[in-house]
């Protein structure tokens, strides 16, 4: 999605030349209509007051964001623990939001209002290259995650992905979008505008042809948006289905507060799988249809309030580096209890467990238990101290102190079931069920793997 693409059809002395393709790779820099010296464009967009309401909203979605997604990855470096395949996609997200918040926020305002270029050459292309590409990353990232969290769910059985393979994907994601970038941050144009030479200066889009231009914002579209779009959509409808129809199928049992509270981790699930297709569709629909415009060369430049337009979509996919962190994070018991820990403040209960605000860095507290007492009644407790995670194939996390968890099973021996759920994120994870049998034999102890 492109930035940029709202700037400029129209520059004095360059009418041969597009100005306006930053929406498919870019989506920074084309807000900035360098024909703001036609009064019918400049009106409306250089009003004082139109700019004061935008310079707080982008002031306030680069604030959030940064503040978010810094802190997502702050919690998982921080974490041992939180070294797993799902966090490190997380990651990467909040890396490609930290990149939009400081090269696509503040630039795109900044060059409209001021109706010039003021950042140099150097920066023209850079600025354009590194926003194209951060966009990319961004789209693919959270295609990714939707691919993981639907082969978790519909293939429970199938070996999760090793984290040297998510790391690896991340590595793609991130050469493929700079390869695919590539022809914007070249394709940039600085100079003077004719007409103002050394007062007013522009950095725009200067293509070889109309139709490489064409072909590239199309193609850019298609790739930023559409099909993640279909990809993120098709995972989360099957995973909605594929849990309502266990909560369906499941035999029944008297244990009606645990249906209930499965019931309802269901309802939330879905809620939040319906709000990840619905925001990321809201948030980049406009803009992409604001560049597609441009891309096939409708004269947007001469609408009169086309500049409003393009920053109204282009704050609203800007938007989304907020709506990150806490769809993806703070949504995750893991994410907002590792929040907790940092920002104690935000812990109206007094940490997790009983532990107070603050723990040792070791700690991985992270985890949510239940015990099944002979399928007949649940105790929700802490069946180990906020230091100990019960060792065991979750995903990719690491064991933690294995000699407590021996201690731990033989106190347990006794019970006909014992059942422990790794919420690790809330669209699903991996359940460990260690039953009697298997306790008894730690040599042959087997760990089956379902789906929350």
């Amino acid at each position: 999605m492109n930035m940029n693409e709202s700037t400029s059809t129209s520059v004095e002395g360059a009418s041969d030349r597009n100005v306006s393709n930053l929406t498919t790779a870019n989506p920074v820099l084309d807000a900035t209509d360098t024909s703001v010296f036609n009064e019918t464009l400049s009106d409306i967009i250089q009003d004082p007051a139109v700019q004061g309401i935008f310079c707080v909203l982008y002031t306030t979605i680069c604030l959030l964001g940064l503040f978010g997604n810094v802190l997502v990855c702050y919690v998982v470096g921080r974490n041992r623990a939180m070294h797993t395949v799902t966090n490190c996609f997380i990651t990467n997200l909040a890396l490609s939001d930290i990149l939009l918040c400081v090269l696509a926020v503040p630039f795109t305002p900044l060059y409209t209002f001021a109706s010039t270029w003021m950042f140099g050459r150097a920066l023209c292309h850079l600025v354009a290259y590194a926003q194209g590409t951060s966009v990319y990353i961004s789209t693919l990232t959270l295609t990714s995650i939707a691919i993981d969290r639907f082969f978790v769910i519909i293939y429970p059985f199938q070996p999760r992905m090793k984290l040297s393979t998510c790391l690896s994907i991340i590595l793609l994601i991130w050469i493929f979008s700079m390869m695919a970038t590539l022809p914007y941050g070249i394709y940039m144009h600085h100079g003077p505008m004719t007409g103002h030479e050394d007062r007013v200066f522009i950095c725009d889009e200067n293509w070889p042809s109309e139709s490489f231009r064409q072909v590239y914002g199309l193609l850019t579209a298609s790739l930023q948006f559409l099909l993640p779009f279909f990809i993120i959509a098709f995972c989360y409808v099957r995973v909605s289905l594929k849990l309502n129809d266990r909560a369906r199928s499941k035999p029944g049992s008297k244990n009606t507060r645990k249906e209930e509270a499965d019931r309802e981790r269901k309802r939330r699930t879905n809620r939040m799988l319906i709000a990840m297709v619905t925001i990321f569709g809201v948030s980049w629909l406009p803009l992409t249809v604001i560049n597609l415009l441009n891309d096939v060369y409708i004269p947007t430049g001469s609408w009169r309030y086309y500049n409003l337009c393009f920053f109204i979509v282009h704050s609203l996919a800007m938007s989304s580096t907020c709506y990150n962190p806490f769809l993806y994070a703070w949504l995750n018991d893991n994410f907002r209890k590792e929040f907790k820990q940092v920002l104690p403040c935000f812990d109206s209960s007094g940490g997790a467990g009983g532990s107070g605000g603050c723990g040792g860095g070791g700690r991985l507290g992270n985890w949510r238990s239940e015990r099944t007492c002979n399928g007949q009644e649940t105790c929700q407790e802490t069946l180990l101290p906020t230091s100990v995670v019960l060792p065991g194939k979750t995903g990719d996390s690491p064991p933690v102190v294995p000699e407590l968890d021996q201690s731990w099973l033989k106190a347990n021996k006794s019970s006909d079931s014992v059942e422990v759920v790794l919420v690790a994120y809330t669209a699903g994870e991996d359940m460990v069920r260690i039953d009697r049998d298997d306790v008894g034999a730690s040599s042959n102890r087997r760990a089956s793997r379902q789906e929350v």
